[in-house]
């Protein structure tokens, strides 16, 4: 048996988390280069949340951290040996559960580069862990467990990563999530594109066409998390829905599209928000294939819920036949086939929408469902000026996406969100890494979000067979933050760069692949490495925010 020292930083609120009052946990993996700053400042941004984070030392005290050289060796002694790895992490999560302030029974892991490796080997091995998050994971079939479901363990835990497409390889993406699939695993993979490399959420990271900060995907993968993290340790979020409401203008408005067809679109909005003196952003909601009813209808109450002014567009116009499948097939089928129509009928509705004097006609997005997400897709690949798109379970299969010549056509500006369930045969695994590439090669900012398992077309249809309640609470989650984006700008990243020196907690003790209990003290592990100078602070260390900080220090043994 050999000992491994390790120093792990932990932050909390000491008035919200006590004996009396307990707390999720969330454990942080560091990347390559060890716990470091930054993790330490992820774990107060935690903190500041409302958990217990502790970033765990993975690699041990004394293990040497200089070079690029000593990341590497380190990261591999763990990446090859996924036991040794796997019992350091597991040894992280039973050494937080020891504190009397932390709920023991509500954990989750939170990694980074290497540490995103390391979550999906511990959802993969069955770990018993709420949830775990991944940002630019190493997820290579020789850098991570693989998953076999005849012989490995069912995965407990719910699983979020967050991927860049130009790091992550999109076939071997689409071979892990394949793996959860026939794990029935609960998950999330969310890419984010243009130009977004490995380390996209580390602030320093500039090594041009590698790893480099992208700002944007940093802020919506930290809102991810902070959504997924509320769901897994504290109240799930209940799907939101648009019943007709007192406070909500609704109405029927006709309206001519370019080649005389009438169409009866639905408005809503708040009146007490949107009028003459302060106009509103507006959403074009694009119906799915069986026209616009009372779906549309109600999702358009839930947009202007949100704030903003909502139409319901009528594509296939109020005249065309819609009481059955053979109706819905045949007028899809020919806006399909004739997209300058389709999209002169889109055009119509936002056209109308601008008439109106409580909408603000400089901002205007769309949002589309199944037959509509294509719809709302060919729509900035044609050009059609608007901030931003959403769509739904859209079909993206090659013969339905509009050729995109950039050559011929200007990058495009209108930023890009779509979700689908990874069970969903309108956009297959291939399909959507056909369509990373179309969009990388056209200058688009996009973010893709696909749910499993078993998460099927349209599954945010209320009340249908094809309903999956996590899907569409997640992805609403995200149409609510992205059309805050595109509306009215993207925040600011998270930081908590504030850095006190935290209080010493050591332990003598030692237990097989696990990390021992701790006990308040300054320095009390003698066999530890020296602490740093910030460690050897005497006193409690308070954060903004009320946080307390602190080293811990913990001795393994391994085999």
């Amino acid at each position: 048996m050999g000992e491994t020292h390790m120093s792990g930083y932990m932050a909390y609120s000491e008035s919200s988390c006590t004996s009396a009052q307990k707390c999720p946990a969330v454990v942080i993996i560091h990347d390559w280069t060890g716990m470091d700053d930054y993790e330490m400042e992820r774990a107060r941004m935690l903190g500041n949340w409302g958990y217990v984070a502790l970033a765990a030392d993975i690699y041990g005290t004394g293990t040497p951290l200089e070079s690029m050289a000593d990341w590497g060796a380190a990261a591999s002694a763990h990446r090859g040996n996924s036991t040794l790895y796997h019992e350091k992490i597991q040894a992280a999560l039973d050494h937080v559960k020891t504190y009397d302030f932390v709920d023991s029974t509500k954990v989750a892991v939170v990694g980074y580069c290497f540490g995103g490796t390391g979550i999906v080997n511990l959802a993969l091995l069955g770990a018993d862990v709420a949830g775990v998050v991944g940002y630019h994971s190493g997820i290579s079939p020789d850098s991570r467990v693989l998953y076999d479901p005849t012989t490995s363990p069912p995965v407990k835990a719910k699983v979020l990563l967050h991927s860049g497409v130009m790091d992550d390889d999109a076939t071997e993406m689409e071979m892990l999530a394949q793996e959860l699939e026939s794990a029935n695993a609960t998950y999330e993979i969310i890419r984010y594109g243009k130009d977004v490399y490995h380390s996209f959420t580390e602030w320093n990271a500039n090594s041009p066409g590698s790893s480099m900060y992208d700002q944007r995907a940093d802020v919506r993968s930290w809102e991810s998390t902070k959504h997924f993290l509320n769901e897994v340790l504290m109240t799930p979020s209940a799907p939101v829905r648009g019943p007709e409401s007192a406070s909500l203008t609704a109405m029927l408005k006709n309206y001519t599209a370019a080649d005389g067809t009438l169409s009866e679109g639905y408005v809503a909005y708040d009146a007490s928000m949107c009028n003459a003196s302060s106009p509103c952003p507006v959403v074009v909601v694009v119906q799915d294939w069986t026209g616009m009813d009372s779906y549309e209808k109600e999702r358009a109450r839930m947009v202007a819920s949100l704030g903003y002014v909502a139409i319901a567009a009528d594509i296939y116009g109020f005249y065309t036949p819609k009481a059955d499948m053979n109706d819905w097939r045949t007028a899809a089928t020919a806006h399909r086939a004739n997209l300058t129509m389709y999209m002169e009928r889109i055009q119509a509705a936002i056209d109308e929408a601008k008439t109106y004097d409580f909408v603000d006609a400089s901002k205007v997005a769309a949002m589309g469902y199944c037959f509509g997400g294509t719809g709302v897709l060919n729509m900035v690949l044609l050009g059609l000026d608007v901030a931003g798109v959403v769509g739904y379970h859209s079909g993206i299969s090659p013969d339905s996406v509009a050729e995109y010549d950039g050559s011929s056509m200007e990058p495009i500006t209108a930023k890009v969100l779509m979700h689908w369930g990874v069970d969903d045969n309108a956009a297959t695994g291939v399909d959507v890494a056909s369509l990373e590439q179309l969009l990388e090669g056209a200058g688009a900012t996009y973010e893709f979000a696909r749910y499993g398992s078993d998460v099927p077309h349209g599954y945010t249809v209320f009340d249908s067979p094809s309903y999956d309640e996590r899907g569409d609470v997640r992805s609403w989650q995200s149409t609510a933050s992205f059309l805050q984006e595109i509306f009215h700008g993207l925040p600011d990243a998270s930081r908590n760069n504030d850095c006190p020196s935290p209080t010493v907690m050591g332990d003598n003790s030692t237990a097989a692949t696990s990390m021992s209990p701790t006990s308040t003290g300054m320095g009390e592990n003698s066999t530890s490495a020296s602490p740093t100078t910030a460690e050897t602070s005497g006193a409690s260390a308070l954060l903004p925010g009320l946080l307390t900080a602190m080293v811990s220090v913990m001795l393994i043994s391994t085999a």
